[in-house]
């Protein structure tokens, strides 16, 4: 009898689910046409995107070749790959990200993302860590969570032993030099870490991409560990007038 009973329910939860299916439809968060996905195609091609850039720092540029900044004095990582730009509805989306685990349309984001690598191989996705104080007032964490996508999308392991071991004020509203000054020696790579990336190919991951001080500082000490490369991923690229 009980079995019975167990059964008639699974069906009717069922039953109430298909229903429920149907009736709801999905739409576009932006313009609210009926979409399968939560970003509908034509928005998703209205984002900002990062045209011309340098293929080092992805600083947007008209020609597409390496910068006069990086010619100079190049960052630790070797290459920048931002699909779009941090303004208008992305900037949104990320913002989001950074107060809320759960973002709608941030999926859209992601994939695009990870389209983008696909055309290379790496052998570990490793995240910017956030210090431990920021975690917990944050309740969430937003590179780690992208990092994590990332890696399933792409098929490569995971790896979090790099840690930030300084609780470093925000980035905000600081310039190129203060930003460079307020990460330095802010980050750590435990023991079995360092043995995991030593002459390895790394993917490394923030969501947006300001003047790469914080992900210089990570990059330098992945390769001062042994990694062979590094290559930064992020959801966006700042522009110019906005750092």
């Amino acid at each position: 009898m009980i079995s019975i009973l167990a059964a008639y329910l699974r069906q009717s939860t069922t039953a109430i689910l298909a229903v429920y299916s149907s009736l709801f439809i999905r739409q576009c968060i932006f313009c609210l046409y009926p979409s399968n996905r939560n970003i509908c195609s034509p928005c998703l091609a209205a984002l900002p995107r990062l045209g011309q850039h340098c293929p080092q720092c992805a600083e947007p540029n008209h020609h597409g070749h390496i910068c006069g900044e990086c010619l100079k004095k190049p960052p630790a990582f070797d290459r920048a790959i931002c699909p779009f730009l941090f303004q208008g509805p992305t900037a949104g989306l990320i913002q989001k990200l950074k107060r809320k685990s759960k973002v709608l349309g941030l999926e859209c984001l992601q994939s695009n993302l990870s389209e983008h690598l696909q055309s290379f191989e790496f052998d570990a996705v490793v995240p910017v860590p956030y210090h431990w104080k920021k975690l917990i007032w944050r309740g969430h964490d937003p590179t780690g969570q992208l990092a994590s996508s990332l890696s399933k999308a792409i098929n490569t392991p995971l790896l979090t032993g790099l840690t930030r071991i300084k609780a470093t004020r925000s980035q905000q509203n600081l310039d190129k030099s203060q930003r460079q000054s307020n990460v330095r020696r802010a980050f750590r790579c435990s023991p079995r870490f360092t043995q995991q990336i030593k002459g390895k190919n790394i993917l490394l991951v923030d969501d947006v991409l300001t003047t790469g001080s914080t992900c210089h500082a990570c990059a330098l000490l992945l390769k001062k560990h042994g990694a062979k490369s590094v290559t930064l991923a992020c959801l966006a690229r700042t522009p110019l007038e906005h750092q």
